[in-house]
């Protein structure tokens, strides 16, 4: 759920505009206020689950999913979906924490891989299928039915994990963490926030600079309090075994690469190439399927090679996705972006599997919680971070090839001026500033000047997405190579203090 939730909604933005009369802004925030809720509440979830049982966590999570998603459905006014949106956001970190804490607690070490290479497989799998599914859903039944199919999934998954799944939780007696989770979840908040209104408002805009401050401030209130906290919601030891560090590290340059140059593929199809948008929900699915390969493989691989290698291997892969993606004409065919999304994907199974096994499987049992709230912000914080600034540097790339080329046009300056500034972030996005009752040739012109500006800042930004890749493959090096245990599942007379059910 939480995965289809991600993407569905990418080709329903025209029903939903239609529908409740609204512009570019709104539509954005309806899938951003679902990011920021998913991202400040996952590290939150772990230690709730931990508190509370992971498993009763769970599935609040998958209920509240499932209840908000039908609200949803029947919402009209514009502010109450994009505020639902966000509560629905919070419950997706629930369940999705504490499937990783459940994993990590009912497998041993050299099965942990395998379990979570299937458990990424198919949340890989969904947010591919997302815009697949959500085509379908909309062409047929409107956009409202992109969240009624999450309330039928509820209920089987609510029937299912209440039978099979049993309760784990860690008793403690010491006081809960509430100011270190104010300021993580404050912190968290105000700094993704930010991440996806700078582009729009201005890096250097002075509502994006006191949100950085604040987040900024946040953080350093939290590592100060979690020093002193009796049960902090995040201990600061886990960050003391490099392979962990190492782990969330690489989680953030994998997302900041792979969310930051991805989206211009499908901009590319869509404002380039011109094709139908059911038709790129198709052609995304080689990254989805791969992605599938390398996550289930993953499970032979790692136990093999070890986590630092399978990292290694992994990033290269995702490197050499983007390069063979930077290749990509105006006029060129399909094929050549599918090798490389496919290239992207098997890497992203590989490598997504063993930064889990890297984070969550080197934590602690008693500490599964924390670890998998932190390995997963780290991916969600990579994504925002990668869309927020790559795509910065997508438009200031576009805007200075569009502008050299209104320089060498011998278009008049009267026209040019204007065409300039319409530019600086229209094209970015594909779209031809062409000026309202232009000739056929001037128009003509502009629009090859915007597909020439898009592929260049494509191109441009997929290399940098590479580089950032190899940065990742050297960040793997880290990793410390371990001996593996055939009996590392929670045994319930040797791992107190659990508690199971």
């Amino acid at each position: 759920m939480p995965g289809l939730a991600t993407t569905i909604l990418a080709v329903a933005n025209a029903d939903i505009a239609n529908d409740l009369h609204i512009g570019l802004g709104d539509l954005q925030w309806i899938t951003s206020s679902y990011l920021i809720g998913l991202t400040a509440s996952l590290v939150l979830a772990g230690k709730l689950g931990d508190r509370f049982g992971r498993r009763r966590v769970f599935l609040i999570g998958i209920a509240g999913f499932g209840l908000v998603s039908l609200i949803i459905g029947f919402s009209i006014p514009v502010v109450l979906i994009i505020a639902l949106r966000a509560v629905q956001g919070v419950f997706g970190g629930f369940l999705t924490t504490n499937a990783l804490s459940l994993l990590r607690v009912n497998f041993p070490e050299r099965r942990l891989p395998a379990a979570i290479g299937i458990f990424n497989s198919v949340q890989g799998l969904s947010i591919a299928a997302g815009p697949v599914i959500g085509g379908v859903l909309v062409q047929n039944f409107g956009w409202r039915s992109t969240m009624f199919i999450n309330v039928p999934i509820a209920v089987v998954c609510l029937i299912v994990g209440g039978i099979l799944l049993r309760e784990v939780r860690i008793p403690t007696s010491a006081r809960f963490d509430y100011a270190g989770t104010i300021l993580l979840v404050g912190g968290l908040t105000t700094l993704v926030y930010a991440l996806i209104d700078a582009p729009t408002s201005g890096w250097s805009a002075p509502s994006t600079i006191i949100l950085f401050a604040i987040s900024m401030i946040a953080f350093v209130g939290f590592v100060l309090v979690e020093r002193r906290a009796a049960d902090p919601l995040v201990p600061l030891s886990l960050f003391r075994d490099r392979s962990f560090s190492a782990g969330a590290g690489l989680s953030v340059l994998a997302f900041f690469a792979l969310n930051g140059s991805l989206f211009l593929v499908t901009l590319f199809w869509l404002q380039i190439q011109h094709v139908p948008a059911t038709t790129v929900g198709v052609w995304v699915l080689p990254l989805g399927l791969s992605l599938l390969v390398g996550a289930v493989l993953s499970g032979r691989i790692i136990p093999r090679i070890g986590d630092r290698w399978s990292l290694f291997i992994g990033a290269l892969l995702l490197a050499a996705g983007m390069v063979a993606m930077s290749f990509a004409q105006i006029d060129g065919g399909y094929s050549q972006l599918a090798v490389g999304l496919a290239l992207v994907g098997f890497g992203l199974g590989l490598l997504v599997t063993a930064t889990v096994n890297a984070t969550v499987g080197n934590a602690p049992v008693v500490l599964a919680g924390p670890a998998s709230g932190v390995q997963q912000t780290a991916t969600r914080f990579g994504a925002a971070l990668g869309v927020a600034i790559l795509g910065g540097f997508m438009a200031i790339t576009t805007s200075s090839s569009f502008g050299q080329q209104l320089d060498r046009s011998g278009l008049p300056t009267a026209l040019t001026g204007p065409l300039r500034k319409l530019g600086s972030t229209a094209v970015a996005g594909g779209v031809a500033p062409i000026p309202t009752g232009a000739p056929g040739a001037v128009a003509a012109q502009i629009r090859a000047f915007t597909d020439v500006a898009f592929l260049h800042g494509m191109t441009t930004t997929m290399l940098i997405s590479a580089a950032i890749c190899v940065v990742g493959a050297l960040v793997a090096l880290i990793v410390r190579p371990r001996a593996v245990h055939e009996d590392d599942a929670l045994d319930v007379e040797a791992e107190r203090p659990f508690v199971t059910e």
